[in-house]
């Protein structure tokens, strides 16, 4: 009966260094507990742990938690192509600045997207599912999930489609998604309006870097449906323009852009 405990417990150190990640910046106890919606008993033992453990650290004079520098240390070899974990992160609230709407950097996992990095932005037109790390979306059913499907064979694409429908129980148009993945394959980007959630779309391109496992990363934003259809070509040049500025070889001397 420990086995649930200890993943809850891996859960929500996870959920705490994220909280970090969208604050970015010191907090108490008490807004910690709150924000994530726990007990100060529970939250204040699982940040003494994080502490003793050296991800976090505490002022004494303030009592305000923050990460150590051990967190970005932990994961500086993980790469993609020429980008590490702050390039990546730094492309992300770029694409949420140039367009407005939030931005996400997604990866393949089985039958759905998966969000690995979010630059939210505040909903306006529609209701915001607040999207952060970890949150999963249809393959099939998201501009994200187009642009990574481009990539493989039709044959393989309906195949996915049907497996994703029956697992699921949710309809899926095969010629509908296929119609959706050449369009991604000859403009270089994919959107779409209303496919997943009522009143919402997406655009996405894909990174011409791969994750250390070989598998796609895409770049995408999020907003109203009718600001998608409305725009969606212009808002899928301005993320290819960032992508492919992303991806040039980086000039000897010459620092990265910043998004700051």
């Amino acid at each position: 009966m420990a086995q649930p405990t200890n993943v809850k417990s891996a859960t929500r150190a996870l959920q705490v260094l994220e909280h970090f990640e969208f604050i970015q910046r010191p907090a108490s106890l008490v807004e910690i507990a709150a924000s994530l919606g726990w007990p100060v008993s529970s939250a204040s033992l699982l940040l003494r742990t994080l502490c003793q453990m050296g991800y976090l650290n505490r002022d004494p004079q303030t009592q305000h938690f923050a990460p150590t520098m051990r967190l970005p240390l932990l994961g500086g070899w993980i790469r993609a192509g020429h980008a590490d974990g702050h390039a990546l992160a730094t492309l992300v609230a770029q694409a949420h600045q140039a367009t407005g709407f939030s931005a996400v950097l997604s990866m393949r996992h089985d039958l759905d997207v998966q969000y690995i990095y979010v630059s939210r932005a505040t909903a306006k037109g529609f209701a915001s599912k607040r999207p952060s790390a970890g949150t999963l979306r249809p393959v099939a059913l998201c501009a994200a999930g187009y642009m990574m499907l481009a990539g493989e064979s039709n044959e393989r694409i309906a195949l996915l489609a049907r497996h994703a429908a029956a697992v699921s129980q949710r309809h899926i148009d095969v010629p509908e998604l296929m119609a959706h993945v050449e369009a991604a394959r000859e403009q270089g980007y994919a959107w779409q309006a209303n496919t997943n959630t009522q009143g919402i779309g997406d655009v996405a391109v894909r990174l011409r870097e791969d994750d250390p496992f070989g598998q796609a990363l895409v770049l995408s934003v999020g907003a109203a449906s009718e600001v998608v259809q409305a725009r969606h070509a212009e808002i899928g040049c301005r993320l290819i323009e960032l992508v492919e500025a992303f991806s040039r070889p980086p000039v000897p001397g010459v620092p990265l852009p910043s998004a700051r």
